[in-house]
């Protein structure tokens, strides 16, 4: 519990720590946004307790993740001069990142936590279509800030981030199959980060 609190603080912090830094930009002002909606929610579930938690890659990966801002702000620290249909481009696509953010959000309510925990398994919103719309979301953003920026530093760390994300999932979903028998089911008919083709054909034939 208290390491649980400890790490899920500071991940708080150093999100609006690090989001301090992206401010400096405005090609980085939706991906901010992101971040600043995740410490948000972070801090309302903060005292809700899990059912049941994940393992110490899970925990690493997740407080890895937290520092990303922070990584990015000092990499990348702008300002950023570039084209303006790629400066469009990058901002419509971490807008659609932000609204599948609070589409998730409004979805999950107090169950998103900084850590892979199971609190309830949820299959409806866009949870429907794929098991890590969130996860699914940070990373958009970040494409979002990589296409308008075109820096290879910033193209790296979205790399690292796509490793750390997928291994931050597959922590949460042992953690998952454990305690939810029915999330095997779940997962065969719903892509981790893609919708999978086959669920709507199924959909469509019963």
């Amino acid at each position: 519990m208290w390491l649980r609190l400890l790490i899920q603080g500071v991940s708080i912090l150093v999100l609006l720590s690090g989001v301090c830094g992206m401010l400096r930009s405005p090609l980085l002002w939706p991906f901010a946004a992101v971040l600043v909606l995740e410490a948000f929610w972070l801090f309302v579930s903060l005292w809700r307790a899990p059912r049941m938690s994940g393992g110490a890659a899970g925990i690493v990966a997740s407080a890895v993740i937290a520092v990303y801002p922070a990584l990015i702000s000092w990499v990348c620290p702008g300002p950023y001069v570039e084209p303006v249909w790629r400066f469009g481009l990058s901002y419509v696509i971490q807008c659609l990142a932000l609204a599948l953010e609070v589409w998730a959000f409004l979805t999950l309510r107090s169950s998103l936590t900084q850590l892979p925990e199971a609190h309830r398994l949820v299959r409806s919103g866009p949870y429907r279509y794929v098991r890590h719309p969130l996860y699914v979301a940070y990373t958009l953003a970040f494409v979002g800030s990589c296409l308008g920026a075109m820096r290879w530093s910033l193209w790296g760390l979205l790399a690292g981030f796509i490793v750390l994300q997928w291994i931050r999932a597959k922590a949460e979903e042992r953690v998952l199959v454990t305690e939810f028998p029915e999330y095997a089911a779940y997962a065969r008919v719903t892509g981790r980060f893609i919708p999978k083709v086959t669920r709507r054909v199924s959909g469509g034939d019963s």
